[in-house]
């Protein structure tokens, strides 16, 4: 029933709710932009495995803890090589990202994958893209501990809290929240919660402990994790992230172009039957969504055994998809070339091969180098929607950096720079080439005249 919410927070907050004489109103919302959302007010709490962190404390306040998390090696059934996180250095590790644990590969220097959902992460480990998945314990319990392929390596390690996220104005509120919290810890309710959702552990004694004597909870002093922004490290980061986005973009133009200039020649020149055929691999590229078409070669294809990585999913995706533009411009361009081209190649003595390549060819293409190089500037852009299949691209970086530190504004006009740095030298490279191609056509126009 995906309009109905479960878990163990669901209830927990249902809890505090009935004990503050409030009705609770779920609002859904995406995990890296849960503080900017807070803060926009699109709702008034956060109750979502929050960590308490150093970047977060500048922008919003927290709640006592309600619940201790650890972190959960997830690996699948018949590993034998990884049984800890010390065995996971050459391998490539999925998490959440801005997470507890997403800060503890990169300080390990361990390879990471970022993923905006548990779900995908573990599908991607059963699909053997990746060698392990490292998350809280509430989610690998909910998401992991029941699956036929997958299992546990070692003991859950690391301590953490769970906070409840308010906006810094709201003072008022959160002595509310305190104090529910209180309550559900003192008369058993999160306890019963928390065991019901086989989350119960000797961690949360901790908190727990105290409330058995009817004492003020102990949990009102809890550690903020020493996650602070750093620029050098942002910048090194999102110059990585570029690389991706630039290999990316030129694999699919090369893709686009390949594909575009047979699909051009096929609905304009071939038989009946091929044009068919091309008419609807460019109506169907041109009339959906390029992410609904990367969702389905990602999660569609390993359906049928086909399984790819992320990033060479991308660039098949973005390349399919663009393939179906460029044969348009391509197709249009050669229109362009008038008939008597044709003929006077043939009274030359050329055959029809021969006399698209030299003659033909070269006109079309300086026709279609404007329109081209929009489209690979486009191509750069349209790599951000890579994130829905965890890519970890330009855009992606920033959405991720940003949403951490809220240096929307700073990190913003790096990402802009980083994409004009991409995208600029193309468009020069390409007018020059196009100013080239006319002196040359003017050349061989005057040669021609003297002829």
């Amino acid at each position: 029933h995906p309009d109905q919410y479960i878990g163990y927070e669901k209830e927990m907050v249902d809890a505090l709710a009935a004990a503050m004489a409030r009705k609770p109103e779920f609002v859904p919302s995406d995990w890296e932009t849960l503080v900017s959302a807070l803060q926009r007010g699109s709702f008034d709490v956060i109750v979502n495995g929050l960590e308490p962190t150093a970047d977060r404390a500048k922008q919003i306040q927290f709640s006592k803890p309600y619940y201790i998390f650890q972190l959960a090696l997830t690996v699948r059934k018949g590993e034998e090589r990884i049984n800890s996180l010390a065995d996971c250095r050459n391998r490539v590790v999925g998490t959440l990202g801005n997470t507890a644990a997403s800060r503890l590969l990169q300080k390990e220097g361990i390879p990471m994958r970022g993923y905006a959902d548990p779900v995908a992460a573990y599908r991607d480990l059963e699909l053997k893209r990746i060698d392990a998945v490292l998350m809280d314990v509430p989610a690998e319990v909910f998401y992991a501990s029941k699956s036929a392929t997958l299992k546990r390596a070692g003991e859950p390690f690391f301590r953490g809290t769970y906070n409840i996220g308010l906006r810094k104005s709201d003072d008022a509120l959160k002595a509310e929240v305190d104090a529910a919290i209180d309550k559900i810890i003192h008369d058993g309710t999160l306890e019963q919660i928390l065991r019901k959702w086989n989350l119960w552990n000797d961690a949360q004694t901790e908190l727990l402990g105290p409330n058995r004597s009817g004492q003020p909870s102990s949990s009102a002093g809890y550690e903020i994790t020493s996650a602070v922004f750093n620029w050098r490290e942002a910048v090194w980061r999102l110059t990585r992230a570029a690389m991706v986005t630039v290999l990316i973009a030129f694999g699919s133009m090369l893709i686009a172009v390949v594909l575009g200039m047979p699909l051009a020649i096929g609905q304009s020149k071939g038989p009946a039957w091929v044009q068919w055929v091309c008419s609807i691999y460019i109506e169907f590229f041109r009339g959906t969504p390029v992410l609904v078409q990367l969702l389905f070669l990602y999660f569609g294809l390993p359906t049928i055994g086909l399984a790819m990585p992320g990033s060479l999913t991308a660039l098949v995706g973005l390349g399919l998809n663009y393939a179906a533009y460029e044969s348009q411009v391509y197709r249009a361009a050669l229109e362009a070339i008038p008939r008597g081209q044709w003929e006077a190649a043939y009274l030359l003595g050329m055959n029809p091969l021969l006399a698209f390549r030299r003659i033909i060819l070269p006109q079309a293409f300086r026709i279609a180098l404007p329109p081209m190089t929009n489209d690979f500037v486009s191509l750069f852009k349209d790599t951000s929607v890579a994130y829905a299949i965890s890519v970890w691209e330009l855009a992606t970086a920033y959405r991720e950096l940003a949403n951490a530190s809220g240096q929307f504004l700073l990190l913003g006009v790096a990402v802009s720079l980083f994409y004009l740095a991409m995208s600029l030298p193309m468009a020069h490279l390409a007018r020059r080439l196009e100013r080239r191609l006319q002196r040359r056509e003017a050349i061989e126009a005057v040669e021609a005249e003297i002829v």
